[in-house]
């Protein structure tokens, strides 16, 4: 045979192989098409899996981040109601404190500061046969805010408003001379009452 014969046959027999090998690729290449394309979705859906958890666990972080956050403020809430409940306690328990105005606040005047106490009355009081009801408030500490141009008529307006001859003794502080202004003056506790000189004696 000559090659041209041999080669001819050679092609038939091939061609005779490729027919069944043909049928099977027809039967199985559509079921691996169809299972690379579930594959594919698969892992679309993975993906789309993937994201919503991520989603999902940034929402927690966030939600857990508020809630440690209301913890705090709750917790320094909840401090700060204890030192108010601890003042207030504290606040009840400190006598009160009387502060008696003699004088009005004026421009050019200065405010003396002075302790008030009421002993009992002087030797000559009672020789005198003065008896003097004792107010209550003289139990407490009382505090005399006397707004006067100098020193000397400090000490004149509250020796008027508190007479030795009824017990009163004043003391005034030192230093305490301050010109008329808004807030000045002797810190008054919470627990002050303020009247003027003449209605608590």
């Amino acid at each position: 045979m000559s090659n041209t014969t041999l080669f001819l046959i050679a092609i038939v027999i091939i061609m005779l192989a490729a027919v069944p090998v043909a049928m099977m690729l027809k039967d199985f290449l559509p079921n691996i098409m169809e299972k690379s394309s579930g594959i594919e979705q698969v892992e679309n859906r993975i993906y789309v899996l993937h994201a919503e958890a991520q989603d999902l666990q940034n929402r927690v972080n966030q939600l857990t981040q508020r809630r440690n956050s209301q913890s705090s403020d709750r917790s320094r809430l909840e401090g700060d109601i204890r030192k108010a409940e601890k003042q207030i306690r504290e606040i009840a328990e400190q006598p009160p404190q009387f502060v008696h105005e003699v004088g009005d606040p004026q421009a050019g005047l200065m405010k003396f500061v002075a302790t008030v106490t009421q002993e009992k009355a002087s030797a000559a009081a009672r020789a005198a046969g003065e008896r003097t009801a004792v107010n209550p408030i003289w139990r407490c500490a009382n505090v005399a805010e006397v707004w006067a141009s100098s020193f000397d008529e400090a000490k004149q307006m509250c020796d008027v408003a508190f007479p030795f001859k009824l017990g009163f003794q004043a003391s005034f502080l030192r230093g305490d001379g301050r010109g008329a202004k808004k807030g000045g003056g002797l810190p008054a506790p919470p627990a002050t009452t303020r009247a003027k000189a003449g209605t608590a004696a």
